[in-house]
């Protein structure tokens, strides 16, 4: 990485109830671009994150916030508290690898349109994780809720939001990506508000990309750089519900309320198909798409 591309990028980092995972992260931050500013967003875990980064990572610098008020007010708050023109916002179950701070501040320097720039996405056993979405509409999530997607391999028309066939071997503009790690360009991030606290949880870092492309803005996929995600840490399939329930309201926010209730009978359909098959899968693995997918329904039963 170049020596003063650190010096230009603030980390944030959200902690909720990962302890283990949330130092993990910070440390590979401060080992691999030491000089990158490392915020640690508490959000009312009630945990020794503090203690163990003040053990293990002492130049991260930890806030606290009073009440948990979701992902996207934690990055909101993260930003607040920094000044520097770079933005990294970083899931507490990622952790990146060497040079990938670099690449993407050079890809976002080598392009003003440009307001942010995600990282080529690992798991833990090294395997690509599909990283380059598109954005969500009715179509897409009925495709995707439906099976079509998965049956046509990702292929329009048939494509997903989620589910599609992308190349994940060049540097190239994209529609979407996957939030996990994600180097954000201050003035953009401020220029559109940043995220919108209405979203707790998923679909906030959609809303936003989508906000950016109505403004005129880029998003780029840097497969130079590359991050382990293990995905899924603080809540996982317990959260499947809060999935639904913000894709639903990102459709209403940017295509109306009846295209709204449209995908949400796509997904409720679909969890209950899924729920329905699940049954006949044997072992753990029945066991948690079952949990899965009864999240889902239960948050039906809830609106």
């Amino acid at each position: 990485m170049k020596s003063s591309a650190g010096d230009r990028v603030s980390a944030v980092i959200v902690h909720y109830r990962t302890p283990t995972e949330t130092a993990a992260s910070a440390r590979a931050v401060a080992e691999t671009a030491p000089a990158v500013e490392i915020v640690v967003v508490d959000n009312a875990s009630g945990d020794d994150v503090g203690e163990r980064l003040a053990r293990e990572v002492p130049q991260a610098r930890v806030v606290a916030e009073p009440a948990n008020r979701g992902y996207g007010a934690a990055c909101n708050r993260g930003a607040r508290e920094t000044e520097r023109p770079y933005l990294f916002l970083l899931n507490s179950d990622a952790c990146v690898r060497p040079e990938a701070i670099g690449a993407l501040v050079e890809a976002l320097e080598s392009d003003a349109g440009a307001a942010a720039a995600g990282p080529r996405l690992t798991g833990p056993d090294g395997a690509l994780q599909s990283s380059i979405r598109l954005l969500p509409t009715p179509w897409r999530i009925f495709c995707e809720s439906s099976g079509l997607a998965f049956l046509a391999g990702g292929r329009a028309p048939f494509s997903g939001h989620a589910a599609t066939r992308q190349d994940h071997s060049a540097l190239r503009a994209v529609e979407a990506l996957m939030g996990a790690a994600l180097l954000v360009r201050r003035t953009a991030f401020e220029e559109a508000g940043g995220f919108d606290e209405s979203f707790f949880l998923y679909a906030e870092e959609t809303d936003l990309m989508a906000r950016w492309r109505d403004a005129g803005w880029r998003l780029l996929y840097v497969p130079e750089a590359e991050v382990v995600h293990g995905g899924g840490r603080s809540g996982g399939d317990r959260l499947f519900g809060q999935l639904h329930a913000s894709l639903v309201r990102y459709v209403e926010k940017h295509h109306g309320r009846l295209a709204a209730r449209v995908s949400a009978a796509a997904l409720d359909a679909g969890a209950a198909l899924r729920y329905a098959v699940a049954g006949l899968t044997p072992g753990r693995r029945g066991r948690e798409r079952r949990e899965r997918y009864r999240a889902a329904l239960d948050r039906r039963r809830a609106r």
